[in-house]
């Protein structure tokens, strides 16, 4: 069993529904060269293309399967690609499934967040909102019209999480397809959450009174958290 069992079970079941229906491409992977020396600034005078604009629906989600079922290079896009785009604003949701080697579950987690933020692609404007499990992006009218697409970011995506010396595999699923469709994951985003909560609190705060945490229903529903909390407070000197 995995951290993210739960949620990857219903990301998987999302995926191969849409897949199956014809609503889901699968993209080729394809390595992303040069990067900007730096984040990029796009002002709404410059913008091509909006993805999960705050009028829209938004979610980010990324987590990590250890059982070797990660489709290494694989891109999922449901919906138009960027520029099939019938608006300059499209509903967004990005999902990061890592496969690898997560020995310490805090500081993979933090280089798996810190590699999806940072891109620096030329023409395209990134902002997180971690604490709604949202991302807001902008993509430069030079850059859509250069031929900036969901293959493109995909591709960067799972460039920069392979760069990390534990991630052995990587894949994204791209949804700008409906609100409906990003509500479909809104259930995988919330446990994902919970969960990623559930770990800083007991890494940051060395606090492993259950009793008195609000985390305590999410990890009694999963296993590995509570194996987590034990081996902390093993390494950590019992209750202090």
């Amino acid at each position: 069993m995995g951290l993210f069992d739960r949620p990857l079970e219903e990301i998987r079941a999302f995926i191969d529904g849409k897949i199956a229906s014809g609503e889901a491409r699968v993209l080729p992977f394809t390595h992303v060269l040069p990067r900007a020396e730096s984040s990029q600034v796009i002002l709404s005078e410059d913008t091509g293309l909006e993805l999960g604009n705050p009028g829209t629906a938004s979610r980010s989600l990324l987590l990590w399967d250890t059982e070797g079922g990660v489709a290494d290079g694989r891109i999922v896009l449901v919906g138009p690609d960027f520029r099939e785009a019938s608006s300059q604003s499209l509903p967004y949701a990005q999902v990061i499934i890592a496969g690898g080697e997560f020995s310490d579950e805090y500081d993979c987690y933090r280089d798996l967040r810190d590699a999806t933020y940072n891109l620096r692609l030329r023409g395209f404007m990134t902002r997180v909102f971690p604490g709604r499990q949202s991302v807001w992006c902008r993509i430069g009218k030079e850059a859509l019209a250069a031929g900036f697409s969901a293959q493109v970011l995909g591709s960067a995506l799972i460039q920069a999480i392979r760069e990390l010396p534990f991630v052995h595999a990587a894949e994204a699923l791209l949804v700008t397809s409906s609100r409906e469709d990003i509500q479909e994951l809104e259930s995988p985003a919330d446990q994902v959450m919970d969960i990623v909560e559930a770990l800083i609190k007991m890494y940051e705060e060395m606090n492993f009174d259950c009793e008195e945490c609000e985390y305590v229903e999410v990890c009694d529903s999963v296993v590995e958290l509570r194996q987590i909390r034990d081996r902390l407070q093993r390494e950590r000197g019992g209750d202090e």
